[in-house]
């Protein structure tokens, strides 16, 4: 008997296995870091963005009216070699497969979103832990550089 159970072997979860218990687990992103984000904007006074609107990758933050997207990765799933050493010993070529189809499944939504004209940027786990007024500059900037073909101006608070 193998260590892993098949789809047909219990999993100690009742009838259910792992395979369809794991399948049930519906998440919305990291959510500590995106809250973090959240309370960052609204503490600068950055205003108009939606959460998680119906784009493809669905980004976490979006501010519509000036077509900006903002994706916040975890550091973990999205496979960012930021040097926290967070790639799995065991079954690392499978882990491997999965960090590597989450990168192509990023690159291919954010070319689909920059083709339908909006300016996406990426905010790394890491990067908000350890600059998030950087972070917070980045989202700004990005907001006036896309407000910048109709002549408008955005402030900051802080």
């Amino acid at each position: 008997m193998s260590r892993h159970p098949t789809n047909c072997e219990p999993s100690g979860f009742g009838v259910l296995s792992r395979s369809d218990l794991m399948s049930r687990i519906r998440s919305r992103g990291n959510k500590s870091t995106e809250c973090k984000l959240m309370t960052l904007l609204r503490s600068r006074g950055i205003t108009g963005w939606r959460r998680h609107p119906k784009l493809p990758g669905r980004p976490d933050f979006v501010w519509p009216r000036h077509r900006v997207a903002v994706f916040v990765d975890g550091c973990f799933w999205h496979g960012h070699q930021c040097g926290r050493n967070l790639t799995p010993k065991k079954n690392s070529e499978l882990w491997e497969k999965k960090f590597a189809a989450t990168r192509h499944r990023d690159i291919k939504n954010g070319r689909i979103l920059r083709g339908r004209g909006w300016m996406v940027l990426r905010i790394w786990e890491c990067g908000l832990r350890r600059a998030p007024e950087a972070c917070v500059r980045r989202i700004y900037a990005g907001i006036e550089k896309q407000k910048a073909r109709r002549g408008r101006r955005y402030s900051i608070r802080g």
